[in-house]
């Protein structure tokens, strides 16, 4: 019995899952460019619900549950969704969010100066398996969408050799509790991309300063 539990779901290249994006909505409509671009790729389905619904939801699992951001605050989430700019869900793609089941999701926010991403939360089902990997994947390529070149993140020490697996690289080695890792974009793959491409470029998109006192959850 407890082999069986303590198995994780590999939700990896199995064709259940899907992503889902949802917008929070701003008063001078700054990310309705950046909207567009991502509605034309199937890849991801960008979701008219209500961005605090979805968030609320979430909040719920958080809090009154143990399998979702095990580990992290739930007061901290619920700080994120404040300023974040939208969320991204790895969720089943035979149920309807947000009743169907999130699998992980990620806090992001679009970063006009440093031309990136940034990673404010991503965490996971503590039973799913490649949560976090796909994230990362999904919001490459929505960076790729979008003509941007790096993703960043404020990750814990415990947290460095996860997200170096996957590309990402200390700014500054000498860390302490915290440190800036930035994934570099294929720059030859965004250049190609961005010549053969006739979609409108977005021209406003929301900066954030990185928030050093933000922690990035292990997953």
């Amino acid at each position: 019995m407890y082999i069986l539990i303590s198995l994780k779901y590999n939700i990896k290249n199995n064709g259940t899952t899907k992503t889902y994006v949802y917008f929070k909505p701003t008063e001078r409509n700054n990310l309705d460019d950046i909207k567009l671009l991502i509605e034309t790729d199937d890849r991801f389905n960008v979701n008219n619900d209500s961005y605090k619904n979805v968030t609320d939801y979430i909040y719920r699992i958080i809090n009154n549950s143990g399998f979702l951001c095990r580990g992290l605050n739930p007061d901290y989430i619920l700080d994120s969704f404040d300023t974040a700019d939208a969320v991204v869900i790895i969720g089943s793609s035979i149920n309807i969010l947000p009743n169907g089941n999130i699998y992980g999701f990620a806090l992001i926010n679009f970063d006009e100066t440093h031309n990136s991403i940034y990673i404010d939360v991503i965490c996971s089902h503590i039973g799913i398996k490649s949560a976090g990997n796909i994230l990362i994947e999904e919001i490459q390529q929505m960076c790729e969408k979008l003509f941007m070149t790096k993703i960043y993140l404020t990750s814990v020490n415990s947290a460095i050799s996860f997200y170096e697996k996957y590309g990402f690289t200390k700014k500054d080695n000498l860390c302490e509790d915290m440190c800036l890792m930035i994934k570099y974009i294929n720059k030859k793959s965004v250049s190609k991309t961005k010549k053969s491409s006739k979609s409108i470029k977005p021209n406003k998109i929301k900066t954030k300063t990185t928030k050093k006192t933000k922690t990035t959850i292990k997953i």
